[in-house]
């Protein structure tokens, strides 16, 4: 992950194990790529939930294939299934970002399931090893940044 982050020229302000969380202007993140990793940037599944300096929670995921026009995509945090709105290689969070991060917080397993162009399903695993640190670090970011 941090090895990622620099040929992004980014530097985290904290990182444990696979979860990194970077300051932006605007917002701050927490990252993770996905167990298998992609030769192509562009394909590499990644998770990333930004914290907003109004309070405002996303979650996007990249997804390693296109995503079949007008599907969803399903975040599952030991087996709870979050709903995901999917446009091509993306899909996001509609909503209900706190109950997926108070799950995280406690959860053994991470994946993402979205089906292809081809209609084809597929997953991408995640790994769960320093979460708790780069979301906390990302929220204390958006915190600092709005004055809290």
């Amino acid at each position: 992950m941090i090895l990622a982050a620099l040929a992004l020229q980014l530097t985290p302000i904290a990182a444990e194990r696979r979860w990194a969380a970077f300051e932006f202007d605007a917002h701050c993140e927490a990252r993770v790529r996905a167990w298998r990793t992609r030769e192509d940037p562009a394909e590499q599944p990644r998770l990333t939930f930004s914290f907003r300096e109004d309070g405002g929670i996303e979650l996007h995921a990249n997804l390693r294939r296109i995503g079949r026009d007008g599907s969803t995509a399903m975040l599952h945090i030991d087996g709870r299934p979050f709903a995901l709105s999917t446009v091509g290689r993306n899909a996001w969070s509609g909503g209900g970002e706190a109950s997926m991060i108070a799950a995280l917080r406690v959860a053994s397993r991470l994946n993402v399931v979205a089906t292809d162009r081809a209609g084809r399903r597929f997953v991408d695993y995640y790994p769960l090893d320093g979460i708790q640190t780069a979301i906390d670090a990302a929220a204390a970011c958006a915190a600092k940044k709005a004055g809290n």
